[in-house]
């Protein structure tokens, strides 16, 4: 499947109880071309179904997770049709987790997930990731 490393540093603020934290910058590099984003939404899980056509989607309920969502997204190119492109990578977390270091098949223990939305015939949709290092730290105040 994807073989991906990511290391996101989580913080979560004193002064606020929001249920989601979106569009915080992105605690990890963006390529020049987009802009990336990094949500936390807290009291949701995911999984990935397929339609009746066998594309691939998310499928995002309440639950008892966090779920770390980062979304690089690509600058449209001018006077392109269908030049949209995003990326997305999301992970689920037990709400107690603070510190985390998973690789390859421990991957499946946060449902780590990657996604490619775009014009681009076979290879949009979304993706479960086994291979690559996971490391999580959340920060309190």
């Amino acid at each position: 499947m994807r073989y991906l490393s990511i290391i996101l540093l989580i913080v979560t603020s004193c002064s606020t109880h929001q249920k989601s934290l979106e569009n915080q910058k992105s605690p990890a590099p963006c390529p020049e071309n987009g802009i990336c984003t990094f949500d936390v939404i807290k009291d949701k899980a995911y999984e990935i179904k397929k339609d009746e056509f066998g594309n691939s989607y998310l499928d995002i309920f309440d639950g008892k997770k966090i779920v770390l969502k980062f979304k690089y997204k690509r600058n449209e190119i001018s006077e392109t049709a269908d030049s949209n492109y995003e990326e997305v990578i999301y992970a689920q977390l037990d709400q107690e987790e603070i510190e985390l270091v998973l690789n390859n098949e421990e991957l499946k223990n946060v449902n780590l997930s990657f996604g490619r939305l775009c014009f681009c015939k076979g290879q949009t949709g979304y993706y479960s990731i086994d291979r690559g290092s996971l490391s999580v730290k959340k920060s309190r105040c």
